[in-house]
């Protein structure tokens, strides 16, 4: 990925290029952004120049042997670490190690690099369960970056997800990055840098990556998805500055065609007081997987905002598909007002429930009562 290929973020790039033309590159660097807005796009633009042994114009050849490595992502001295869980791997190898998931990680990244952490959960095989960059990973790290380079050159660790490092995780990395070695970058992407260790956060030089200009994403949704331009003009509203959303919602719109969301068919039982159907929809709910279980809370927070919108009579800013208002139309007489506030708060307390571990069982039985009793 040479910079020339990055959607936007011009003046970002600018300053990569000259930290590393300057030879002033931190050795810790962190990408921060909401899902989709290109922070690892970034970062694979900023390693392959860093490589490069033939930059011309300011920007990665793209034709030598580094650059070839690092577009298929098989650079011998470049890294990935991401979240995963051990106890899918085969016979539970409490190692964890992180390779077993690299065929899955390189696929994905060639289909769309701009995936958020549920999409990478799928690819992995481990929607049940929420991955962790664990005390074994952090060892498998401190190993690999001990190792002479193989080439001769730099070393780069790139870190999925550090929200997900553990306590003990951190604690492990922490020297490396406070003091590391000569020619040895970590390079992380974070989607919810709230959540990271203070200790890592600290040692780290951040960027914050902002939304894609919206021209530039109307553009790229007409080219890669065959969408028309007014089409592609709404999506990209409805995205915020996301090209990883705008595809998951335009992917989603042609998958479930002629489906309800499960959080609509939740707030449909509920206003028909419709209770075993209801006890129905959780026990299902709670049969998925736990990135499953946060997409729908997630999604039903964004279902409630766009029918509260519909409510008050701004179609235009809820931002939903002419399919979506025609379903959501009926709701939205029929939902009290005072219901939104307290229903985007229990959507939210499922989701700290989720990352708590709590039974799922509870979790949504205690979200649909709350719902039917309220809405």
């Amino acid at each position: 990925m040479p910079f020339s290929g990055i959607l936007g973020h011009k003046e970002i790039v600018e300053n990569l290029r000259n930290m590393i033309d300057s030879g002033r590159m931190p050795h810790a660097v962190l990408f921060c952004e909401k899902a989709g807005y290109g922070a690892l796009q970034l970062a694979l633009a900023t390693i392959e120049y860093m490589f490069c042994s033939q930059r011309q114009g300011g920007d990665s050849c793209g034709k030598c042997p580094n650059c070839i490595k690092n577009t298929k992502l098989v650079h011998p001295d470049v890294h990935f670490s991401f979240p995963i869980n051990a106890s899918t791997l085969i016979g539970g190898d409490k190692r964890g190690e992180v390779e077993m998931f690299y065929p899955a990680w390189r696929e994905l990244v060639r289909e769309n690099a701009y995936f958020n952490e549920q999409e990478l959960c799928k690819a992995f095989g481990i929607e049940n369960k929420l991955g962790t960059i664990s005390v074994a990973e952090a060892n498998s790290i401190m190993r690999k970056l001990s190792l002479s380079s193989y080439e001769g050159g730099a070393k780069v660790m790139l870190i999925m997800f550090p929200e997900r490092i553990t306590i003990e995780a951190a604690n492990k990395l922490l020297k490396s990055l406070e003091e590391p070695q000569d020619g040895t970058y970590y390079f992380m992407v974070s989607h919810n840098p709230g959540k990271i260790i203070a200790t890592i956060l600290s040692r780290c030089r951040i960027i914050e990556v902002p939304p894609i200009e919206s021209a530039l994403l109307e553009q790229e949704l007409t080219e890669r998805l065959h969408l028309n331009p007014e089409e592609a003009r709404f999506w990209a509203r409805c995205a915020g500055g996301s090209l990883g959303k705008a595809i998951g919602l335009v992917s989603r719109e042609r998958d479930e065609e002629g489906k309800r969301p499960m959080f609509v068919e939740i707030l449909g039982k509920a206003l028909e007081k419709d209770l075993p159907a209801l006890m129905e929809l959780w026990e299902e709910i709670a049969s998925y997987g736990k990135e499953a279980q946060r997409g729908l809370c997630l999604e039903g927070g964004e279902i409630l905002r766009k029918i509260y919108m519909m409510s008050l009579g701004l179609d235009e800013i809820s931002y939903a598909s002419a399919k979506e208002r025609e379903m959501f139309r009926n709701l939205s007489g029929r939902i009290k007002p005072d219901f939104y506030r307290k229903g985007y708060g229990y959507l939210t307390n499922a989701l700290e429930c989720i990352e708590r571990n709590v039974n799922p069982k509870f979790i949504f039985c205690d979200l649909c009562n709350r719902i039917f009793y309220n809405i």
